[in-house]
């Protein structure tokens, strides 16, 4: 009898690259070219113990296009690591039941200096003013007969939009009805004046209207401006606002929660051709964004958020806000998933706004006791908890502070501390954000933000 002798399973034949590495994570491809169908596993071992594995199994259509077929791609954060010696990092993948060391080559390098010492000047305090903080006294509201409701023009923006506002009968802009900000008080679009056609305005359902201004899907927009006529509106006369979509029709959460709780749910009205309004009572803005504040803009904002209810769930002592998870939005920062990491190694529960219903964010301000976070409109929250206990430390991108958040400090009070990183960052392209910035060093930005934390 005779016996078949076995063939011995040729040897894996490694195929990849370690294409880079920035802010904590590495990224790259690697397969064994004679079992392209099969995912291989990367570890990362440090004096020869395991910290992670991950497979390399994430889509590269760039390897694809070369031939190599399936998904083979690997991208993973580091551990916060200390200070490392050249060769104490290694990377092993394991195919088939074998492993193989993937040479870090240059990029050892700036993994060292990542994980090096970083320096321990202390963040500087900002102090320089984007725009203007001053506190206005008085505030009045007018009522005018027979003006020119003209809504926002389909598919341009606000600000770039001269033919929207509630203008008099003659076509000038009302002016406690002008949507200003800036030291300088600029127009959001508008227009000083207008020409009106009469020949294709419509009559408002109602007799007397209330103006409560445009209605602002962003949402820290919506607290500083939407809202900022809440002291003269109970909801006892309907409400106009301009809006896209229609006021009934919005779909954003945070509006309709908000103009809920403001008691205008289904007394808030907008229009989408022009429309004459017989009698119209405007207020003027308890606050001009980057500008001015009235004294008592915090009451009615404090009633909507006392009407919030508290809650389920319980708060952490310490809070890190981040953007880590953001795709699009004003400003972005690369690297912030590390800030992240370190954050959480330092006792800080990371909290990411945008995942947060407005309940879950007015309990944050009421119930924590330290918030650190890049300057957002998530801290602009504080105005529906005025005098919030909690100590807030803002880090502003760029050495200039939107004045928007001492506007709030004088008016909602508190305890607020704000830093600039602009040191720490370097300007990033993206489609995505208007303004976006990678971090140098998110280790060592991490260490100092902590610091002036702690």
């Amino acid at each position: 009898m005779f016996r078949r002798r076995r063939t011995a399973e040729p040897p894996p034949v490694v195929i990849g690259s370690l294409d880079g590495f920035a802010n904590g994570h590495l990224h790259g491809w690697i397969c064994d070219f004679l079992h392209q169908g099969e995912n291989a596993y990367v570890e990362v071992h440090r004096r020869g113990t395991m910290l992670m594995r991950v497979p390399a199994n994430l889509a590269r259509h760039d390897v694809n296009a070369i031939g190599v077929a399936g998904d083979h791609g690997y991208r993973f954060l580091l551990p916060a690591l200390p200070p490392l010696d050249r060769g104490e990092l290694t990377l092993m993948a394991e195919m088939r039941g074998t492993f193989h060391p993937i040479a870090l080559g240059a990029l050892e390098d700036q993994i060292l200096a990542f994980f090096a010492s970083g320096p321990e000047a202390p963040l500087d305090r900002c102090e320089r003013l984007w725009g203007t903080s001053q506190t206005r006294e008085t505030i009045s509201a007018t009522t005018y007969h027979d003006a020119i409701y003209l809504p926002f023009t389909a598919g341009i923006l606000l600000d770039h939009d001269p033919h929207w506002g509630l203008y008099t009968g003659d076509g000038s802009l009302i002016p406690e009805a002008a949507y200003r900000r800036g030291a300088d008080l600029a127009l959001v679009g508008q227009s000083e004046r207008i020409d009106i056609d009469r020949g294709a305005i419509d009559d408002a359902p109602f007799d007397t209207m209330i103006y409560g201004g445009p209605l602002l899907e962003h949402y820290g927009h919506f607290l500083l401006t939407t809202l900022a006529r809440c002291w003269a509106i109970d909801g006892s006369i309907p409400v106009l606002f301009h809006s896209v979509p229609a006021v009934q029709d919005h779909g954003a959460g945070h509006i309709v929660e908000l103009l809920r709780h403001a008691g205008l749910e289904n007394r808030s009205f907008s229009f989408d051709r022009p429309t004459r309004i017989r009698r119209v009572v405007v207020p003027e803005p308890a606050l001009c964004e980057q500008h001015s504040v009235w004294t008592d803009y915090a009451i009615p904002m404090s009633a909507i958020g006392r009407s919030v209810a508290p809650a389920a769930a319980s708060v952490p002592k310490k809070v890190y806000l981040s953007k880590s998870r953001l795709h699009s939005g004003v400003t972005g920062m690369d690297g912030e998933a590390f800030i992240d990491l370190k954050m959480r190694q330092a006792g800080f529960a990371v909290i990411h706004p945008e995942t947060l219903g407005l309940a879950e964010q007015v309990n944050l301000f009421r119930r924590a006791e330290l918030i650190v976070g890049t300057a957002g409109s998530a801290f602009h929250t504080l105005a529906l908890v005025p005098h919030m206990s909690a100590r807030r430390v803002i880090l502003t991108l760029d050495d200039l502070l939107n004045s928007n958040f001492l506007l709030l400090d004088r008016v909602c009070g508190g305890h607020a501390e704000y830093f600039s990183i602009k040191d720490d960052l370097t300007p990033s392209e993206s489609a995505a954000f208007s303004t976006r910035y990678a971090i140098r060093n998110a280790n060592h930005l991490a260490d100092r933000i902590i610091a002036v934390a702690s």
